[in-house]
């Protein structure tokens, strides 16, 4: 019984799962398959409910992992947590209940602050892709420096003298050795983490 496939229609949108999946954790959903009749196409399920809300408690029956909604630019997405739920107090799913009425989300996030020197917006964007975090302040021209010029143009010796060699030696000659001025930039970002174990605590998955 626990294997067997089941076809839920919610709005618009189908769902394939399975009846120990939807049972698990939920009280509802072992009293709904077990006991409507208004099963209007076949083996497919009718369900009232919205698909998108409905997608999300699906997510967390299979795999039992508590969710957070949480961008770095815009915070949490309180107004989903407030709709998921409502629609965890229908589906009688106790431990998505207390995660939510408790807020459990809030210590699963851990919010940080990072400081950067990057040179050009270029450096902005990788150390934001790197760091994975968002925009707190920028203080362009934070200070400026000599940077090194190699004499043969070669890119990759500009700003590391020492790699240079005898070639480089001699097309300097007597000249002087030639710097460029270069303005640095300081970020400021705020960054985040997550406490993937604080998600799982508590978890009955055993599909």
């Amino acid at each position: 019984m626990p294997g067997k496939r089941v076809t839920i229609r919610v709005g618009e949108k189908t769902f394939n799962t399975t009846y120990g999946t939807l049972t698990q954790e939920s009280r509802y959903f072992e009293h709904f398959l077990d006991n409507t009749l208004d099963n209007q196409d076949g083996d497919c399920y009718f369900l009232d409910a919205d698909p998108i809300l409905f997608e999300h408690i699906l997510r967390y029956l299979r795999r039992g992992l508590l969710p957070v909604f949480y961008d770095n630019a815009k915070g949490h997405d309180h107004a989903l947590y407030l709709a998921l739920l409502e629609e965890a107090r229908i589906f009688q799913i106790d431990r998505l209940q207390l995660w939510l009425e408790t807020k459990g989300y809030l210590k699963a996030i851990g919010i940080g602050r990072a400081v950067e020197e990057v040179q050009g917006v270029e450096d902005i964007e990788k150390t934001l892709t790197e760091r994975g975090g968002s925009i707190e302040a920028i203080y362009p021209k934070w200070r400026t420096e000599q940077s090194y010029l190699c004499p043969r143009e070669i890119f990759v010796h500009n700003g590391n003298r020492s790699a240079c060699g005898r070639q480089c030696a001699i097309a300097q000659g007597t000249d002087p050795i030639a710097y460029e001025e270069i303005s640095k930039t300081l970020v400021v970002m705020n960054t985040s983490s997550l406490d993937e174990k604080l998600c799982l605590q508590g978890r009955l998955f055993t599909n």
